[in-house]
């Protein structure tokens, strides 16, 4: 548990210093403050925001499906790809640490750059949703309509589903990058299957069973759709969880990372 832990908390602390995370709040905020000028400049028909402050944080998340998929890629691909290219993998693994630890630090992760990714989104939200819209005197999402701190719960317990679905794509873009040898082949891959999904979600009979769905939906579904939905859904992203995570540990376990 300890090599765990060490090899989580080294990663994390790198992603928190990297230049990449930089271009991503940089991107972020560029689209966020382009929504804002749009509202402005043609109307609410324009952009996915009402124009309320404190609702555009929880709003925007939908509208960055594309961009936050690239993303979470292109740190899988960091994690994986570029320290088994580099060697670098070997020589951790050489140090007392097991495959299985390695790789499950490896999903712990994902789990956590998902979150902070999600948490930076939210954050960006709130400073461009105040300075273009003020915070306004209601919190409108969907169908709840609210303001205060119940509005910031929402927010808060939606980023926290927007994250968690988010993770369970980085999963199965860290199986995928056993087979991929460069970086941007994974993220182009990731970002053109967001595209491709959108079409597939279109069928009722499978949509639920399909990550594309979590990744627009579950963190709206889980206000508008029935609580035994939601329960579904999460049922559902957690055995993508269990059933790609093993098998991607078993696929790792069985490489040859000392050629």
């Amino acid at each position: 548990m300890k090599n765990i832990l060490t090899l989580t908390s080294f990663e994390f602390k790198r992603t928190l210093t990297s230049k990449m995370l930089l271009v991503y709040i940089l991107i972020f905020t560029a689209m966020y403050v382009l929504t804002g000028i749009l509202f402005h400049v043609y109307g609410a028909d324009s952009t996915v925001v009402a124009g309320y402050g404190q609702s555009f944080p929880v709003e925007m998340l939908q509208a960055s499906l594309t961009f936050t998929a690239v993303f979470i890629a292109i740190y899988v691909g960091e994690v994986l790809i570029q320290e088994r290219n580099n060697g670098t993998i070997k020589f951790v693994l050489l140090r007392s640490v097991s495959r299985f630890q390695y790789y499950f630090s490896r999903i712990l992760s994902i789990l956590l750059f998902s979150l902070l990714l999600t948490s930076i989104m939210l954050f960006i939200g709130y400073a461009v949703g105040i300075s273009f819209f003020g915070w306004g005197d209601t919190f409108v999402f969907y169908s709840v309509v609210t303001s205060g701190l119940h509005g910031i719960g929402v927010t808060l317990l939606a980023g926290l589903a927007f994250g968690f679905a988010y993770f369970i794509f980085g999963i199965i873009a860290l199986l995928l990058s056993q087979f991929i040898q460069r970086i941007s082949t994974l993220a182009m891959l990731m970002g053109i299957s967001t595209l491709v999904g959108q079409y597939i979600i279109i069928y009722d009979q499978v949509k639920q069973y399909v990550i594309y769905e979590h990744l627009l939906f579950f963190h709206i579904n889980l206000f508008e759709k029935s609580f035994s939905h939601s329960v579904t859904s999460f049922g559902v992203l957690v055995v993508y969880l269990l059933v790609i995570g093993t098998a991607g540990y078993y696929l790792f376990k069985k490489q040859n990372l000392y050629v």
